[in-house]
């Protein structure tokens, strides 16, 4: 069993089934950040789920309008898919009647602006792109919340804690079984549940390490099988839990 803090961050939000994972969640004393897609947010039944989600605690993040990569946009692409979704946020926490609590961003993808992350920097042909788009968020109010106890190298020599977008340490891979491809193989829910048990704190599997705290990344999507990617969110809870891992908010620099 690992004593440790994770922060919990579910990308692709609202789908029709984020209620009853909300629902689930508080079962287990859970808060998370849900990224949600501004396409999802135009949907009357998913603002509602949102609004739900809102005052239960929760708060919601841009995930961007319609989860495209950053890197092969323009500049003036990437400021509308942040801008659009910005303000369905805003909208649906004023029918919440609650304050947003913090402005916070997740890249589709995880795609800053030239592609995933790469631990030895970024092309420099692409420097300039991806530090407009920081600054874009910047300007509209995002900023990194207070993720306490991260300590893993890889993280920190990439710079991921001082940017104004969420990156996570740990991706539970909840996707990969609907790949085509499955990403490194995780094709089944034994196969997700297995990438748990692994101890390569370097390599972006460090649940088993006890000396760093987690930003766990899953996903609120019913992808090709609705009932098995609610089950593989349920067991991936579960066993966290199982571990010993306590779940928490970070602080929202009010």
């Amino acid at each position: 069993m690992v004593k440790k803090i994770a922060y919990l961050t579910i990308d692709d939000a609202p789908s029709e089934d984020m209620k009853m994972k909300v629902d689930f969640l508080e079962s287990k004393g859970i808060k998370a950040i849900w990224f949600c897609r501004g396409e999802l947010l135009s949907n009357k039944a998913n603002q509602e789920a949102v609004i739900y989600a809102i005052r239960k605690g929760h708060i919601i993040g841009n995930h961007a309008f319609d989860h495209p990569h950053f890197s092969k946009l323009s500049l003036e692409e990437c400021f509308e898919q942040i801008k659009k979704t910005d303000e369905l946020i805003d909208s649906i926490y004023e029918m919440s009647e609650i304050k947003r609590p913090i402005k916070v961003f997740r890249f589709p993808y995880l795609d800053k602006g030239a592609g995933s992350v790469v631990e030895q920097g970024w092309p420099e042909d692409r420097k300039e792109h991806i530090q407009a788009i920081q600054d874009f968020l910047k300007r509209l109010g995002y900023v990194q919340p207070k993720f306490e106890g991260i300590t893993y190298r890889w993280f920190l020599d990439a710079g991921l804690l001082k940017d104004v977008d969420v990156q996570p340490t740990y991706d539970t891979h909840d996707y990969s079984p609907f790949q085509d491809e499955p990403t490194h193989g995780i094709d089944s829910l034994e196969k997700v549940m297995e990438r748990i048990e692994e101890d390569v704190p370097e390599e972006c599997r460090g649940l088993n390490y006890p000396d760093s705290n987690e930003i766990i990344m899953m996903h609120d999507n019913a992808f090709t099988n609705r009932e098995l990617s609610n089950k593989i969110f349920f067991a991936i809870i579960e066993r966290l839990i199982e571990k010993g891992i306590t779940f928490k908010l970070p602080e929202t620099n009010d």
